[in-house]
């Protein structure tokens, strides 16, 4: 026989213990299939600074007038206003206004390679994570 002041777990209670569960379940579930993909994501990361690097570089070579100078890891060219040049210093690809200064474009870099054939600059980067990007960039192609 059962008595009134019995306490204990009802079929209810315990149907509604095992749905809360499931959602727990569903949701880790979901949580593991967001995380590969926001992974690559931020892994990717470098694959942005690539692409902003790039675009900044391109920029700066539309007003080229004049390449100085290139060697392995630095090149040195003239625009209407100002002497830029851009190297790698320890590991990052720097650009150095006028010899003074200097702004970071790109991060964790083990290796350059700048060569200039015609109006062609081709760039060569071998990142720390041993990663390679190289691109080919139009040099004072796009004067006004």
């Amino acid at each position: 026989m059962k008595r009134l002041d019995e306490k204990g777990y009802s079929l209810v209670e315990s149907i509604i213990h095992l749905l809360i569960f499931t959602m727990l379940i569903q949701l880790t579930i979901l949580f593991f299939y967001w995380q590969v993909p926001m992974k690559k994501a931020y892994q990717g990361d470098l694959l942005g600074e690539w692409e902003l690097f790039s675009l900044e570089l391109q920029e700066l070579l539309e007003e080229v007038t004049r390449v100085e100078e290139v060697k392995l890891t630095t090149i040195t060219f003239h625009t209407p206003k100002r002497r830029i040049t851009i190297q790698q210093y320890d590991t990052m690809l720097r650009k150095v206004v006028d010899g003074t200064g200097h702004v970071p474009l790109l991060m964790n870099v083990k290796s350059s390679k700048f060569t200039v054939k015609d109006s062609e600059l081709k760039i060569a980067v071998e990142m720390k994570d041993g990663m390679r990007k190289e691109r080919t960039f139009a040099i004072g192609l796009y004067q006004e």
